[in-house]
């Protein structure tokens, strides 16, 4: 009689604890208005990423590296998210899309104008951001043409931090 009980108590115990915890209800508290985020970006170019949400679907982007062409590169975008493209079962997956200008210094100097277009996976629990990226360059000043940058990245939000 007492296995039997300690049997049923315990599954009684897992029962509980699967019906407390936040499975499907846990969101992200990263991507809010004023949440500001520091990471790294790997492709071309590859250095130091800064973001700062103006709300919950719209963000600045900010970005200085090195290229593979020994260019240094300077870039920020104005970002739209949305969320509404992927429902997943932990944390969150917004696409976005941006518009904004990149400068680059070094043996190709220009100016352009950057369309990122991304997606995002804001995690549930963690103050984290990992991204994709691929965005066309239209080069405007001292060489016209186009260029195509491509990122991973990831960032790590400082609001949340204690």
């Amino acid at each position: 009689m007492n296995i039997r009980f300690s049997w049923v108590r315990g599954d009684l115990t897992l029962i509980l604890l699967l019906l407390s915890s936040p499975l499907g209800a846990v969101t992200s508290r990263v991507g809010s208005d004023q949440d500001l985020g520091f990471g790294l970006a790997m492709g071309q170019p590859m250095g130091v990423t800064a973001k700062y949400w103006t709300s919950s679907t719209t963000a600045f982007d900010a970005f200085a590296g090195y290229h593979f062409n020994k260019n240094f590169d300077l870039h920020a975008d104005y970002l739209w998210h949305s969320y509404s493209s992927f429902d997943i079962w932990r944390g969150r997956l917004p696409i976005y899309a941006g518009l904004g200008p990149r400068i680059n210094l070094g043996n190709d100097s220009h100016l352009g104008v950057r369309i990122p277009v991304g997606i995002s996976y804001l995690f549930p629990t963690d103050p984290l951001e990992a991204y994709v990226e691929m965005a066309p360059v239209v080069r405007l000043v001292t060489s016209l043409g186009w260029d195509i940058d491509g990122q991973v990245g990831i960032r790590l939000y400082i609001n949340y931090l204690r």
